[in-house]
Order: structure tokens, then C-alpha cells, then sequence
């Protein structure tokens, strides 16, 4: 008779049925068969009560799935399922008593009054056999009916309840006490009794019915158990918290004129009690779906349950920071949330900028330095509307003119707050590459010693005092040779002297001259231009 939870007056009843079948063995008078009559009402009484429990539950279900479906609707279902194999097996129970009391005293049978069974109306109270022709595995076999449905209600409510601490362990041990229905061992040599014979065989009737009413009042009692341990997990996941504090994050310190400032205030709780542990490294998601720190990690100082992250900026660039914010959950363990965070470190922002100066050269690409205070590289977008073509490289920006002349302007949006706001634009003129001057052996004129002139490679072209580094081509030239009254001209294609022209200048005189004239260069755009000539005179 007993279980896990039983009551005081839940342990008298027991006492009370064990004591009456103890008399019964003795063969005492039907008075004592009456007793029975009290057990079973005492049991009725009881199990008013755990219904009158259990429906304010489910009502409360009810009300708090209104309030927070996503949280509640986990355990409601789980009531939901409780609720419909409970009423089953309890009605199930309910209808037995009438259909034992029709079969023992017939279809007029004086306990069974409009569809509801009157224990105190039973007239066969010490009948012993119809208990066991009625639920025996040899008569009708209700009795293995129930126990079925008793196995089935057991083993829903273990499904619902898991082993994850010691008291959801005792509790499973009071659903598997309580609805035991294993059969009991016999004497040395005898065979087991069964669950159906030992609970409803050879015993009075009357006893049968009290013992229909103990099945259903523990059907209630665990109902109301496993209920209770629902409606408590709707809130056994959440933190609580004992402090507040006046937080404001604003979406940048920075705001540029015309702007909008913003910034979000709200309260953060925390536990003064407890302070989590934050962990700033790698971090990854284990086979169990948790997660957990990889390699080494920095641990930081907490305070008011915030802690503060402190790093140098060493290089400029992207960076990011991720880890795990741990704290002991109410269940015990551990919860572990991550976080992932990214900043950018740029070069102090000086702008000095020579306003006569603003100068793109046609032809070439012109590197171009573009920024904003105050906002990230990736989130500036230059424009040109017409004349040039401006193109992202790895350390700013270059701009290649389309037109020979005349002006282009350079607009530059920024990204604010997820929109594009326009910076303002500056203009630029456009000119054309100065000519280069044509050198050998770094001279452009002059005097040259015949030794010289002749060991040298060839012509290449030199553009003197210009801000790039650009490189012109030498494409042809002629050589012209003067010694008195002779002239020699010799052409060549490339910045190579021939051979020919190598022979010309070893076997000329001091004192004549040597003339590079025609001289073709082609530059960085690609265009082909002529260069002034070298006159040389030869010592």
C-alpha cells in the first residue's frame, strides 16, 4: 500500500485495508466487512482532493501558456498527455466497479444507481469468488486490462520525467512503487503469483471494489506529482537576479554634423551573489552541443557582473575578439553563452591637403588616399560621376582620367547607421604627363669622351623631378655622325645601339660631333611621343 508521498491519513487507510483483510482471514462477522465501507469512502474523500488539486493546475497551465507560449508550450504538452491517460485509466477503473457489481448481483444490481457505483448499496460483500471470475486470468481477465493500462500510464510519465538529478530519481522510484504491478514471488517450490491474482483474487468483494478505488486514488496521487514537477520546470531554467544597474551604450561616440546621436538605456540585472566568468579566446561547440573554450584564454576581472576587456592596438586593420560568458544555472550546472565582437584600428587621422595642387595625370593610375574621421575604410564608398574611373587597391584608391583635360570630381559617400550619407566631394584637374628628356649614360648633352659613349647601352628616357616613378620606353632612334664635311646616319629600332652604330662611334674623332635625333618613346599610357634630340661632342 505505500508509496513515496503518502499522507498521514493516507498511511491510517493503508493500515485500515490491511487490518480488515488481516480479520477476514480470521472469518469475522459482515460488521467487519462493513468497515471496508469506510476505507473505500475515506479513499473517495481523498481522491476529491487531488482532483480538486490537479484542475487548478492544468487551469494554471492554461493561464501561463496564454502568457508565454514558446516557454510554457514544452511542459503543457507534457500536462496535455498526463491529463488524457490519467481520465482514461481512472474512468476505465470507475467503469470496472459498476461492471464487477452488475456481473456479482445482476443488471438490478442495488449499488449501481443512474450510472454511478454506491459502495454502502453492495449486498455480496463476502463473495470470494466473483472477484476472481471477474478480473482472473481464468474469467473474464479484466484484471490483466488494468494492469496494462497501469504499465501504460507508468511508462508514459518515465518518459516525461528524466534522470538528471536526485530528485527527479525519487521521483520515478514513487511513479514505479506506486504503479507496480510485478508479480509477487511464491513460497520455495510454488510458483509466482501473479499481479492480477495477489491484487483481486480470493478475497471479498467488497474488498475488490475498496481495492479499484486505491488504483484510482494512486493514479491521482502521481498525477498530482508529476503535475507539480511540470509546472515547476516553466521557471527551473530562469536566473534570478538581485541587483540593477542604469546601463547606455550608444551606437558610436562620434556623430558627424547634421547627424544623429543615439544611444540605447536600459536596465541590466545581475546577481551580486554570483558573478559569471568570462573568457576571452577560441571557443568551439563539443559533440554535446556545448560549448567550450580551444586553447589558450585570457580570464577577466569581474565587477558588478561586467568585465572589461583591455587589449593594444598594435597594427591597424580589422580585428576581432570572441569567448564564453560561464555562470552556474539553477539546475546546477553550467551555462556557457559566446560572444563574437570585431573593432577596427586605424592610423590617426591627419588630412593636410594642397588645395592648388589637386592634380590627376591622364593616362596613368593616381593613387589616392580617402578617408573620413571617425568611419571605418569599408564603410567609405567613393564616386565619380564622368571623366575618370576610380578603382579599390590595398592601400587606398586610383584614379585613371578618361579625358586629357579639363576637371573630375571626386564625391565620397559613408555608411552611417545602415544608410549612405554623402561626405562632400572635392574637384580635380587634369593634365597630361610632362615630356621626359632622353639621356645617355645619364647626359643629355654636353661633352663625352669617345670611350664612353661607345661602352654605353643605349638611350632610355627620364622624366626629371616628376612625382611618379614612371617608366618610358625607348622605341627607335637615329644616330647622326659629323666629322668635317662627312655626316653619317644610322637608324635603329629599341634603346640598343646597333652594332653598326657601336663601329660608327669608336672609329669617330675627337672633337666631331654625334647627334641622337628622332628619338621615339612610349609611355606608361601607352602613346608614343618624340623626344629632343642629344648632341654630343666628342673628347
Amino acid at each position: 500500500m505505500g508509496h513515496g508521498k503518502e499522507t498521514p491519513r493516507q498511511k491510517m487507510i493503508g493500515l485500515m485495508y490491511l487490518f480488515l483483510t488481516a480479520m477476514l482471514a480470521l472469518n469475522v462477522s459482515k460488521d467487519v466487512l462493513n468497515s471496508f465501507i469506510l476505507v473505500g469512502e475515506s479513499l473517495e474523500k481523498t481522491i476529491v482532493n487531488y482532483e480538486s488539486k490537479n484542475e487548478k493546475m492544468y487551469s494554471e497551465f492554461a493561464k501561463q501558456y496564454m502568457l508565454n507560449p514558446d516557454k510554457v508550450g514544452k511542459w503543457k504538452e507534457s500536462s496535455d498527455k498526463v491529463k488524457v491517460s490519467a481520465e482514461s485509466l481512472f474512468n476505465n477503473l470507475e467503469g470496472h466497479k459498476m461492471g464487477l457489481a452488475v456481473y456479482a448481483e445482476g443488471a438490478e444490481a442495488p449499488a449501481v444507481k443512474e450510472g454511478t457505483f454506491k459502495i454502502d448499496l453492495l449486498e455480496q460483500k463476502d463473495n470470494v469468488d466473483k472477484g476472481g471470475e471477474y478480473f482472473g486470468e481464468l474469467g473474464k481477465k479484466h484484471g490483466v486490462e488494468i494492469k496494462k493500462q497501469l504499465e501504460e500510464y507508468r511508462e508514459l510519465l518515465l518518459d516525461i520525467i528524466p534522470e538528471k538529478d536526485s530528485a527527479t530519481m525519487l521521483l520515478r522510484q514513487n511513479i514505479e512503487h506506486t504503479l507496480e504491478t510485478h508479480d509477487h514471488p511464491g513460497k520455495e517450490g510454488e510458483a509466482p503469483h501473479g499481479w492480477v491474482s495477489v491484487t483481486f483474487e480470493h478475497i471479498p468483494l467488497i474488498a475488490d471494489f475498496v481495492m479499484l478505488t486505491k488504483l484510482q486514488t494512486d493514479v491521482k496521487n502521481i498525477e498530482t506529482d508529476v503535475l507539480n514537477y511540470l509546472f515547476n520546470q516553466i521557471s527551473a531554467n530562469d536566473f534570478k537576479v538581485n541587483a540593477m544597474e542604469a546601463t547606455v551604450i550608444p551606437n558610436s561616440s562620434y556623430v558627424m554634423k547634421g547627424g544623429e546621436y543615439k544611444a540605447k538605456v536600459f536596465l541590466a540585472a545581475y546577481d551580486s551573489t554570483q558573478a559569471p566568468e568570462i573568457l576571452v579566446g577560441d571557443y568551439r561547440k563539443n559533440a554535446d552541443g556545448k560549448y567550450e573554450m580551444v586553447g589558450s584564454y585570457q580570464t577577466l576581472k569581474v565587477e558588478k557582473g561586467k568585465g572589461e576587456y583591455t587589449t593594444s592596438a598594435s597594427s591597424v586593420g580589422d580585428r576581432k575578439w570572441r569567448g564564453l560568458i560561464k555562470i552556474k544555472a539553477p539546475d546546477g550546472g553550467v551555462n556557457a553563452y559566446p560572444f563574437d565582437e570585431a573593432y577596427q584600428v586605424a592610423q590617426p587621422n591627419l588630412v593636410v591637403s594642397p588645395t592648388k595642387m589637386n592634380v590627376f595625370y591622364y593616362g596613368i593610375e593616381n593613387p589616392v588616399a580617402i578617408s573620413v574621421p571617425g568611419i571605418p575604410a569599408n564603410k567609405i564608398e567613393p564616386r565619380i560621376a564622368e571623366g575618370a574611373i576610380i578603382s579599390k587597391v590595398a592601400d587606398g584608391y586610383e584614379v585613371k582620367p578618361t579625358k586629357r583635360s579639363g576637371t573630375v570630381s571626386i564625391q565620397v559617400m559613408a555608411e552611417i547607421e545602415g544608410s549612405k550619407k554623402s561626405m562632400g566631394s572635392m574637384d580635380f584637374r587634369i593634365k597630361t604627363i610632362p615630356e621626359p628628356k632622353a639621356k645617355v649614360m645619364g647626359q643629355s648633352s654636353g661633352s663625352i669622351s669617345i670611350a664612353m659613349l661607345s661602352n654605353a647601352p643605349g638611350v632610355y628616357a627620364e622624366l626629371e623631378d616628376f612625382v611618379f616613378d614612371l617608366k618610358f620606353q625607348i622605341t627607335g632612334f637615329t644616330l647622326v655622325t659629323q666629322d668635317g664635311i662627312y655626316s653619317k646616319e644610322l637608324n635603329t629600332k629599341g634603346n640598343s645601339f646597333s652594332r653598326e652604330q657601336q663601329d660608327v662611334i669608336k672609329a669617330a674623332k675627337k672633337g666631331g660631333r654625334i647627334t641622337i635625333e628622332n628619338i621615339v618613346a612610349r609611355g606608361p599610357d601607352g602613346q608614343e611621343k618624340p623626344l629632343s634630340p642629344i648632341v654630343f661632342k666628342l673628347k
